[in-house]
């Protein structure tokens, strides 16, 4: 009996140890079975900080970050975004800002649509006193009209506003006598220049009455008076005004410009049209019958071949032929 009580507890000894062997194991085991299959380890036994990696593996694995440790990753995944747009905004040109509506904080003070710079530009050109007349190497130069029956291509007027400094534009109308003879006398003692030359942003031959009677003022200053004019005059006035110039004018200088109406009329674009030439030529004719002293003058831009031609046409009405550069800074 003693035998088979002994073996029995021996029996049981043993199952009872294998039993609680597999509980140990199976407690052991337990989660870290489950990481022992996907690392190859037991993650049991390691430190409890190296059971949540932070790599960014875990999303791929289906572990999510959750709470603060998702909100840090997602900024820190936008940052890279943000450098690269603002590194973007730099490397594109800055487009022009619409300007500002308030112009008292841009400095910019307006008064309706145009700016103080432009106001204060406009004010002077209102306030600005007509030119009649100005100087010009050595000589005196009276601005009669800005009226024209010419439209030339290569004429001052069309390029500027002033000419050497002197605004010849006519805001207050045509001037009378009296006026440029107050405005000559400004300029002191006139016996100090060469002569006096008629001639500003206009044809003065629409002012004969008034340069007539200029020339005896400007003669009993000692000086000579010159006309420069495109040779319409009587055209202009419906008669012949060459005896009116007789002794008054003491030199007559007329702007041929070319050789032919052909060539004349697309430069010069007369009003008269044909009858301009012909009107031209006729008066040079009259003034050089009638005892003017005159010539004719073209600008040195026309070419050579027409110079030529235009020295042809003079010599055949017998009038002197001046070739004069063309202006092209002033």
């Amino acid at each position: 009996m003693d035998e088979i009580k002994n073996k029995t507890e021996q029996l049981n000894a043993q199952q009872g140890n294998s039993g609680g062997g597999r509980k140990r194991r199976r407690h052991r085991g337990g989660k870290g079975n489950k990481g022992n299959n996907q690392n190859g380890e037991n993650r049991a036994q390691q430190p409890q900080s190296a059971q949540a990696p932070q790599n960014p593996q875990n999303n791929q694995n289906g572990n999510k970050p959750k709470g603060d440790k998702q909100k840090n990753r997602q900024e820190k995944n936008a940052q890279p975004q943000q450098n690269n747009q603002k590194q973007s905004q730099k490397q594109q040109p800055k487009q022009p800002q619409p300007q500002k509506q308030n112009n008292a904080q841009n400095g910019n003070k307006q008064k309706g649509n145009k700016p103080e710079k432009q106001e204060k530009q406009d004010k002077r050109e209102e306030n600005r006193k007509d030119t009649y007349v100005y100087t010009l190497d050595g000589n005196l130069y009276i601005n009669l009209t800005n009226k024209c029956s010419n439209a030339c291509d290569f004429c001052v007027r069309n390029e500027r506003s002033s000419y050497y400094g002197n605004y010849l534009w006519l805001k207050n109308g045509d001037p009378t006598v009296e006026k440029v003879i107050a405005a000559a006398n400004g300029f002191g003692d006139l016996s100090r220049f060469n002569e006096v030359v008629f001639c500003g942003f206009g044809e003065p031959t629409y002012k004969v009455a008034e340069m007539v009677a200029l020339c005896d003022f400007f003669h009993e200053k000692g000086l000579k008076t010159r006309l420069n004019t495109n040779g319409q005059g009587n055209l202009i006035n419906k008669r012949d005004i060459v005896p009116d110039l007789k002794d008054k004018i003491d030199f007559v200088n007329i702007s041929l410009n070319a050789s032919c109406y052909e060539k004349y009329q697309p430069i010069c674009r007369s009003q008269f049209k044909e009858a301009g030439f012909e009107g031209m030529i006729e008066f040079a004719k009259l003034c050089r019958r009638n005892g003017v002293n005159c010539r004719f003058s073209i600008v040195d831009c026309i070419g050579e071949e027409e110079v030529a031609a235009c020295k042809c046409l003079a010599d055949s009405v017998k009038i002197p032929l001046y070739v004069r550069k063309y202006i092209t800074d002033s």
